[in-house]
């Protein structure tokens, strides 16, 4: 077997690995949350995701400058702000609708795109963007048993996806050219004091009360869970871009949704249904549409007023 033919097996069977991961993800931040509130694990979460990406990006760290600041500070926050949302969203959902709702990004992403660099959405992305409001309607009406899920925790993940969209879209028009470890290092660092911040103010208005569970083997599980779902998931991802087309990685990654579905119905937190699967299904070809529409008239990206540094990019 040759080295290319073995490069592309690995690269796919890390991309397998990495739906799993996704997949079972919010079942495991379901558990978490009986030793750690939402705001303090995503807090922590981006603790460990800032010294993780610090280490890796150690020898670049001359190439930070105000450009990487200008872009990672908004992003971040929209970043923090979509996690706060989603993972106390995820309390009053289930599994299924935190994971499909995500993606109302598809909505928002070549919208934004357009009003940044007015790149005109095709037909599939358009017509992709209904499918996906669909969807959603879908799973929080018919796809919903209302006994165990709350609308609140719908329009919270919801808004979630909304704001998520407005993170990837600038993201992916303006941060291309910048050092991406270092840029994903600010940005986790963004959300940890987010995250920070909003622990003790929704402690304070009573929205959430402070849970933060002494037990060092539960925080080492927590870390490496988090270094896993995380930073590693997300270099595997980039790197097996090298041996496979990226419209395929970004088509295989909705997948994630699907494990999340059965996960979820295998362990009681979602009931089958009609509405259930209708609204899954709906939402699986949404994605996929969205990816694949974007991907056909690829146009040269500018970089904003004082943002051009092509020599940094890595």
């Amino acid at each position: 077997m040759n080295q290319n033919k073995k490069s592309k097996i690995l690269a796919y069977a890390g991309l397998i690995f990495v739906i799993l991961v996704w997949g079972v993800s919010p079942l495991i931040t379901l558990y978490f949350y009986k030793y750690f509130s939402p705001t303090v694990r995503i807090a922590f979460g981006g603790l460990i995701s800032t010294v993780a990406l610090l280490i890796i990006s150690s020898k670049k760290l001359g190439e930070l400058d105000k450009t990487h600041l200008k872009l990672a500070i908004p992003t971040g926050i929209f970043l923090a702000t979509a996690n706060i949302l989603q993972k106390i969203g995820l309390q009053y959902t289930t599994p299924t609708h935190y994971s499909f709702l995500e993606n109302l990004s598809c909505i928002v992403v070549p919208f934004l795109v357009f009003l940044l660099i007015r790149k005109k959405p095709t037909f599939l992305t358009v017509f992709a963007s209904v499918l996906c409001l669909a969807s959603a309607f879908i799973l929080t009406g018919m796809g919903s048993d209302m006994k165990s899920i709350s609308a609140v925790g719908d329009l919270l993940c919801a808004l979630a996806g909304i704001f998520y969209g407005v993170n990837i879209a600038v993201t992916g028009v303006y941060a291309k050219k910048l050092n991406a470890p270092l840029y994903l290092m600010l940005q986790s660092f963004i959300e940890m004091t987010v995250a920070t911040a909003s622990v003790f103010v929704f402690d304070a208005t009573g929205i959430e009360q402070i849970k933060f569970t002494l037990s060092l083997p539960l925080i080492i599980i927590n870390a490496v869970w988090i270094l896993i779902a995380s930073t590693f998931c997300w270099l595997i991802r980039t790197n097996s871009m090298k041996h496979v087309d990226p419209t395929v990685v970004a088509v295989m990654m909705p997948f994630s949704s699907i494990v999340t579905t059965v996960c979820s119905i295998i362990a009681g937190k979602d009931s089958p249904s009609l509405g259930l699967f209708l609204g899954v299904a709906l939402g699986l070809i949404a994605i996929i549409l969205s990816e694949l529409g974007g991907k056909e008239k690829p146009q040269k990206l500018t970089l904003p007023k004082g943002a051009e540094n092509p020599d940094s990019y890595s």
